[in-house]
């Protein structure tokens, strides 16, 4: 051994010292000959001693003379077929040191040394060479001394090596050496090693795969798993189902894989397998044997990572469902989620896209679950259905109550099975939807393959089919017609002495004085306008829903001769309308008096035309009805674009006629007696606790006020009397009031000049900046972090729109 140590580094020395004096191309090509004799082959073939030496202290500075006498000189000397011998000694070698060496080489300054290094890199990796990389360290990891450093060197640079090669080469970078193209292949490669583990199990001899699961996660936190996995996950999912060396060889990659690394490698199958059966054989039971994986499982993909799609949550919970060793834990799963769906603080402060991912993960455990399995969780359902959906009921943000009441729909039909099911009304939307195709019986006969569940258990909890036939018998109307008459066969009283009572029945509801109020009928319309104050008070809740549509009618009813005190009568109605439901009614009112009157509705063609060629019809007063003037200005214009020829014309437009805002005159009764005492609660309602509603309709309220009021002379007072209000309520923890408050920032910016906010309250503008900041950055509410965004962009536009001052 030692002489076979001494004959090769004496051969070697001779060749390296050639190497770096030869200046003839045979020469050249002589000694490069002499070399390759340690690859095997050839006449006078060394001894396996020797080829052992030579790999393991000769190559690497083999390669290291080669690389530095690559130059012109040697360019000019050697033809392309020599080109090619000069290749092969870094591709027919140990490939391990010969990718090392090539790494090493790379540099940024452009040479003819690294062009040719490029395309044998190229080469390298067109032929495989990856492959034996990885087999040669999966098979030195069983030896008596390990290279560990060797190992994790090869480690780094297999991974790396996208973002080295890039680095290096900048613009004269491979494709091939892309990321989408260079993954795919270590994924084939390590399919490679598979096979050549396998057969070697088969023959009866060890191997290590603790390699290919550090390459798993390494690729895995460099977040390039999607390229690995698109090579690999194909063909190992048809092996692992045929295979059952395979699925072993499968399940002990993944296990292998460091827990530092091991979410990533996980998470990334998950996200691109097919369905549930595809991920059992892949990882088997790696959720009970990792505590790891039982946290990414049950915790992380469950409550902290709600961006995943539905196909991936139903493949995880199907997962749990597919072995009977694994289905407590899914009830298990089911538990905390409905603890989670009914707790307070989950509701009140988290974003609408976890609040649906948490209802979606609930409707796929539902439906993945026996009646019985379920049963053991009836307390549980029980205490979400009466803590958990007053929550959502009472949040003032529609999707949330929808997702509240669509889940307590569900819930409900487990508490009693024979008995009532809740049922709410409520806006088919598209998540609503969603949610309703997971209780189908098609989720769990494709995703639950498990002996002793039965499909058709889901079905029977799902939502009971609503009959047209069944239909409730009205309740009888104590005011109704039917009841007038029913007096008819008794005796009359004597009442020659009493005062005439009115015919007309004082309505009882509101709707019935609505039609009241647009009858002919004059005694009817007194006795509804006499009761219409006390009515409107007594029935707050039916006022709400019409408030809007009365105040109109009140509005514009025409004066009654023959009703006393009409004008008292409907104003004290409106005044009473106005208390009911104050907000809808004043914004509505405020928009009507900020709106430019419309000429087609304000002036007729008569007034609209010239005076002095108008019609003289009624001024002659014979009451016929004649045609309307023509106005000889339009007559002449649509003569001339009769004949008038262009190769373009742009979109015509109309001049609207100039009106003035009467709102403006009336603007502070409107917004300063709703700014006021929003902190006092009274008896019938408390802005500042419950009634998160009716603030945010406030706020958004005061926002449409403070808009309307553009231009208006009393805006400034406004807007610093509403950026007091959003700056004390800035912090408040319902997520439509912020969003009213950030519609209010914006409404402020648009309604008064930024010189005036500069002056006046500039300091108040600088600490909103820091608050629109600090809510586009951190607020839970997609809605308010958008509202954010766009003050901040109002407020910077503005700014650089402002004039340079005098002095400057």
């Amino acid at each position: 051994m030692d002489g076979a140590a001494v004959s090769v580094r004496r051969d070697l020395r001779d060749i390296i010292t050639e190497l770096a004096e030869v200046a003839d191309a045979d020469r050249l090509l002589e000694v490069l000959s002499r070399a390759r004799r340690y690859f095997g082959g050839g006449e006078n073939p060394p001894s396996a001693q020797e080829i052992a030496e030579f790999n393991k202290f000769h190559y690497t500075p083999l390669l290291r003379t080669l690389l530095a006498n690559m130059g012109p000189q040697w360019c000019d000397l050697l033809t392309a077929e020599r080109l090619d011998l000069w290749d092969n000694y870094f591709l027919e070698g140990p490939a391990d040191q010969a990718f090392l060496v090539l790494l090493d080489s790379l540099v940024s300054k452009p040479c003819l040394r690294l062009d040719r290094c490029v395309h044998v890199l190229e080469k390298f990796l067109q032929r495989g060479a990856l492959a034996r990389i990885i087999w040669e360290v999966c098979r030195q990891q069983l030896e008596a001394k390990p290279t560990p450093i060797l190992h994790e060197t090869l480690l780094t640079r297999i991974c790396n090596f996208p973002d080295h090669t890039a680095n290096c080469l900048q613009k004269q970078n491979k494709s091939l050496f892309y990321p989408k193209n260079y993954y795919p292949l270590v994924g084939k490669a390590i399919l490679h090693v598979l096979h050549m583990v396998s057969a070697s199990l088969r023959e009866g001899k060890g191997c290590s795969i603790s390699f290919i699961s550090q390459l798993l996660g390494k690729v895995g936190i460099l977040r390039r798993h999607r390229e690995l996995y698109s090579a690999l996950l194909p063909r190992l999912t048809e092996l692992v189902q045929s295979d059952c060396i395979f699925q072993r060889m499968c399940w002990r990659m993944f296990e292998s894989v460091p827990d530092r690394w091991l979410e990533p490698v996980v998470v990334g199958v998950v996200e691109m397998v097919n369905g549930p059966v595809i991920l059992s054989h892949l990882i088997g039971d790696l959720v009970l044997k990792n505590r790891k994986v039982e946290f990414i499982f049950c915790q992380k993909l469950m409550f902290l990572q709600y961006g995943h799609k539905k196909e991936t949550m139903i493949c995880v919970l199907g997962y749990m469902a597919m072995s009977l060793s694994r289905r407590p834990m899914l009830v298990k799963i089911l538990k905390t989620l409905l603890e989670v769906w009914s707790s307070d603080g989950v509701v009140r402060h988290s974003a609408h896209p976890l609040l649906h991912h948490i209802s979606r993960s609930i409707f796929i455990c539902l439906s993945l679950l026996s009646k019985e399995e379920v049963h053991t969780c009836k307390q549980e359902v029980l205490l979400a259905l009466t803590s958990g959906t007053p929550l959502y009921l009472e949040s003032s943000l529609p999707s949330v109550r929808f997702l509240g009441m669509v889940v307590a729909e569900r819930l409900s039909k487990y508490i009693d099975a024979g008995g009532s099911s809740l049922s709410f009304e409520y806006e088919e939307t598209g998540e609503i939807k969603e949610l309703k195709s997971l209780i189908s019986p098609y989720v769990i006969e494709a995703m639950s393959p498990v002996k002793g569940l039965d499909p058709s258990q889901s079905s029977q909890c799902s939502a009971e089919p609503y009959e047209e036939g069944e239909q409730k018998e009205p309740k009888p109307d104590p005011c109704s017609d039917s009841d007038l008459d029913s007096d008819d066969d008794l005796t009359p009283y004597d009442m020659s002495g009493d005062t005439e009572l009115k015919k007309s029945k004082v309505p009882a509801y509101i709707r019935d004085a609505i039609e009241a109020l647009m009858s002919e009928d004059l005694e009817k319309l007194e006795v509804t306008m006499s009761s219409m104050s006390g009515l409107i008070r007594s029935n707050p809740s039916a006022t709400k829903e019409v408030s809007t549509e009365l105040v109109k009618i009140l509005l514009h009813l025409d004066e009654r001769p023959g009703v006393e005190n009409f004008i008292a009568l409907r104003y004290s109605a409106m005044v009473s309308v106005t208390v009911i439901d104050p907000v809808p009614v004043l914004a509505t009112a405020a928009q009507e008096l900020a709106e430019s009157a419309n000429p087609e509705k304000a002036e007729t063609p008569e007034t609209a035309a010239s005076p002095d060629l108008q019609s003289t019809s009624s001024a002659r007063g014979d009451g016929k009805d004649e045609a309307s003037p023509v106005d000889w200005r339009k007559i002449v214009e649509e003569r001339i674009a009769s004949k008038t020829r262009r190769f373009a014309k742009g979109q015509t437009s109309t001049t609207v006629a100039a009106a003035p805002n009467r709102f403006h005159a009336v603007a502070g009764h409107f917004f300063f007696p709703l700014v006021q005492h929003y902190d006092r609660p009274v008896v019938t309602f408390d802005l500042l606790g419950d009634d998160r509603l009716v603030l945010g309709r406030l706020v958004h309220t005061l926002g449409i006020l403070m808009h309307l009021a553009l231009h208006a002379t009393i805006a400034s007072q406004m807007g610093k009397a509403l950026l007091e209000f959003i700056w004390v309520l800035r912090f408040h923890t319902d997520p439509f009031v912020r969003q009213g408050l950030l519609f209010g920032v914006s409404t402020i910016l648009l309604s008064v000049p930024w010189q005036c906010l500069m002056a006046d309250v500039c300091e108040e503008v600088l600490e909103m900046k820091c608050w629109l900041s600090d809510v586009a950055e951190s607020d839970a509410d997609e809605d308010c972090r958008r509202l954010a965004v766009s003050g901040l962009l109002l407020m910077e536009k503005l700014q650089s729109n402002l004039p340079p001052s005098p002095n400057q």
